[in-house]
């Protein structure tokens, strides 16, 4: 039930990567004097890539310098010889110290080869050297065609808005902005681009419906309907159909909808709305039952929860509305599950509860709504000589306990039940952290993954997430995306020392000794403990790094 993207979003996500991208970058230490190099770069600057490229082939290999080969590569990249290009820059951008530019002209090399782990292996590297370059673009394309859409939209945001004149990326960058409700920053992203064109168009309906103003998106996508691109027509039509139940007009709604809604939930969810605002809920009730009695037990395996969690809401409060409140709290406690932090879902279930009867369940479920309501608290910054100390940490829950006790005597399923009774009930971030341990050691990478990306659903800066998700993708094998998540959690946490241990591990895998070295020592120089970091280090210099 993961939210659909639009059109013109799902060709950017699966169209070529560099259509629209920077130039290959120039190496930003000069070439040596030599009269061939320096009339093979002012062919380049007049636009002559191809003729410099044979002037540079025909020089000696002496004059062949790292410098020399990097102008190469690319110009490889200028006149379309991606193959020649990361043949030329690889043994470079393999190196340690390897140059931004470098790392950026070899990771689009590599994509235009389709090698999408290593370009996105180059083009990490190159950000984090850089955090103003190209690479950060690609990066965000690739992160987003991955349906990382918190990662994909902090790397294309920032470069959106310092390159104003890349509407790709911006329109890129405002379409995730909205998958993240966001409408204010999709506005500012798009701002000053043409009125009448049927994307932009449909995007700035839908920065109207998320900021409720439904007369307005229903004046603006009303003649996009009439009049837009083939295969536009769907999300024309859920949009529009949103708007006009914004503006009070659910006839309008159904007339959109009707008979269109198979194997599109949303739609149907938005029908069953209609229908009830319109005074058929029996109809509305039929109409999402399907849908609601295919829900999973828990959110791990939906990807976005929100759709799933609006179905059991409205479900719930359909069959609430039809006195059949008892039959209604399975769903409703499923859409609390589903998305804890939404007060509307703890309101319907302390609804369905007091027409049921359980009137003190239904005050817990209200004091929950209360608390979903409330800005999340700003830690305050800790003093400066404190500020290394680990935070005092409130007690574990019974649940979390028995789930600990029962890791330990190696019943894992019963203490991965109890830790999903406790996500269900709470807002523990250790909770979801302990799953993913369990389904690592369970041997489940896959759900892991699952549990880690639910996670960062609900927290997606969280440190400590995103270092579950570098150790999953490690045992998934994936190392490229696995080194992105590790470094960033290091940008997050400085001083997370299992996220340098398990870096420090794929870097010696890479043959990247000298930092994974580094890494050892400095998380030893914070716990001299820590016999992990020890025994890498020994394992470094028993190797002869």
């Amino acid at each position: 039930m993961k939210k659909a993207l639009c059109l013109f979003s799902l060709l950017l996500l699966t169209a070529p990567l560099l259509r629209a991208q920077a130039p290959a970058q120039a190496p930003a230490a000069a070439p040596p004097s030599d009269q061939r190099v320096q009339e093979a770069i002012a062919l380049a600057k007049a636009g002559k890539s191809a003729e410099a490229v044979q002037k540079l082939e025909a020089l000696p290999k002496e004059l062949v310098t790292p410098p020399v080969q990097s102008l190469i590569g690319a110009l490889y990249l200028q006149v379309n010889k991606p193959e020649e290009a990361l043949k030329a820059l690889q043994p470079l951008a393999d190196t340690e110290g390897a140059e931004a530019a470098v790392l950026y002209n070899a990771g689009r090399a590599a994509l235009l080869l389709g090698r999408v782990d290593e370009a996105r292996t180059y083009l990490t590297r190159s950000v984090f050297k850089q955090p103003a370059s190209p690479a950060a673009r690609d990066l965000g394309f690739i992160t987003a065609r991955d349906g990382r859409v918190v990662e994909a939209y902090s790397m294309l945001r920032p470069w959106a808005l310092r390159n104003p004149e890349d509407v790709e990326a911006r329109v890129m960058a405002a379409s995730l902005a909205l998958q993240l409700e966001r409408p204010d920053d999709a506005a500012q992203l798009i701002a000053g681009l043409p009125e009448n064109e049927p994307a932009l168009q449909l995007l700035r309906g839908k920065i109207l419906v998320q900021k409720k103003d439904g007369p307005g998106a229903v004046k603006l996508l009303q003649p996009l309907l009439a009049n837009h691109p083939e295969g536009m027509d769907l999300e024309v039509r859920r949009n529009l159909a949103e708007a006009e139940l914004l503006a009070g007009h659910p006839s309008e709604t159904i007339k959109l909808l009707q008979g269109r809604t198979d194997a599109h939930p949303t739609l149907a969810l938005l029908l069953a709305k209609a229908l009830r605002q319109s005074g058929a809920s029996a109809a509305a009730a039929l109409a999402l039952k399907p849908l609601a009695d295919a829900l999973p037990a828990d959110a791990s395996g939906l990807g976005d929860p929100r759709p799933a969690a609006g179905i059991a809401m409205e479900y719930g409060g359909l069959l609430v509305d039809a006195g059949k409140a008892q039959e209604a709290v399975p769903f409703l406690e499923k859409a609390t599950r589903y998305h804890p932090q939404n007060p509307e879902a703890w309101k319907g279930l302390a609804r369905a509860l007091d027409a049921a009867g359980r009137k003190d369940d239904a005050r817990q479920a209200l004091a929950q709504a209360e608390k979903a309501a409330k800005p999340p608290e700003k830690p305050a910054a800790p003093a400066p000589a404190a500020a290394a100390a680990a935070p005092a940490e409130a007690p574990l829950s019974d649940a979390l306990q028995n789930a600990l006790r029962l890791a330990a005597q190696g019943q894992l399923e019963p203490a991965l039940g109890a830790v999903r009774q406790e996500i269900g009930i709470s807002k523990d971030p250790r909770a979801r952290m302990l799953e993913v341990r369990l389904l690592l050691q369970l041997r489940r990478p896959d759900d892991a993954f699952k549990a880690v990306e639910a996670a960062l659903q609900t927290d997606p800066d969280n440190p400590d997430y995103l270092y579950l998700r570098g150790a999953v993708e490690m045992a998934q094998q994936r190392w490229a995306t696995a080194e992105q998540d590790l470094r960033k959690t290091l940008q997050l946490a400085p001083q997370h020392t299992a996220a340098m241990n398990d870096l420090a591990v794929l870097l010696m895998n890479l043959n990247k000794k000298t930092e994974a070295r580094g890494l050892l020592e400095q998380v030893l120089k914070i716990n001299p403990q820590d016999k992990t970091a020890a025994a890498n280090l020994e394992r470094l210099k028993a190797e002869g790094e």
